[in-house]
């Protein structure tokens, strides 16, 4: 019996306002280079790839740093330019990302946490995420229902590693067999959540929502 409900959040809950591409060469402009979008969106897809053949968590966990070196990587591959002032520029990218208004929930996402509190099951985040989801969330009203949020640089590891789930048991007291996970993602989410002991669903859009994961755990 599932007691505890863990959701992933990027890509499950939230996806971005625009493009990420769309966003990084918007704000580069201001210090005088128009990126085309298009090419800073593959070069961002290159640089999560990058990252994901090195391995999730391969750096521990994606906190500020991690995210400098796949901006750069992005920029680099549209060709940034040789004097461009990526130090200042990845803080006003890192600072933007931190707004609620950088994001959006999915049509769903409200009706659904609500509806899975009223069942009278603990709602939490399991994400491989920085503090900043946190200013991120308090601009979502949905979000109130939320305990506890669990955040991989907080935590100090990331999803797939058995030690987060762990962590996320223990902070609601329930065993591995009364938790679930819902995500978007095969290996962190479902290669993690599995090997700790847990069930899970993912999402798969547009043709997957949450309704149709959450009907998969039987809820």
């Amino acid at each position: 019996m599932i007691r505890a409900l863990f959701f992933d959040v990027g890509g499950t809950l939230l996806q971005p306002a625009e493009p990420i591409g769309a966003t990084y060469a918007s704000l580069a402009v201001a210090h005088g280079w128009r990126a085309e979008s298009e090419a800073v969106q593959r070069g961002f897809r290159g640089a999560w790839k990058k990252r994901r053949e090195e391995g999730v968590g391969s750096d521990k966990t994606l906190g500020k740093k991690g995210w400098a070196r796949i901006v750069e990587e992005s920029l680099r591959q549209a060709e940034m330019p040789e004097d461009f002032p990526f130090e200042v520029y990845f803080e006003e990218v890192f600072a933007y990302f931190a707004r609620p208004e950088a994001w959006r929930d999915f049509s769903e996402t409200g009706e659904v946490i609500e509806g899975i509190v009223k069942k009278g099951l603990r709602v939490g985040v399991l994400s491989n995420w920085d503090p900043r989801l946190r200013c991120v969330l308090a601009g979502f009203a949905w979000a109130k229902f939320l305990d506890p949020i669990l955040l991989s640089e907080e935590c100090g590891v990331e999803k797939p590693a058995p030690a987060i789930f762990q962590k996320a048991q223990e902070a609601v007291g329930v065993g591995a067999g009364e938790c679930a996970l819902v995500g978007d993602d095969p290996i962190s989410d479902l290669g993690g959540a599995l090997g700790a002991g847990w069930r899970c669903a993912l999402v798969e859009r547009p043709q997957r929502g949450l309704g149709e994961a959450l009907g998969d755990l039987g809820l």
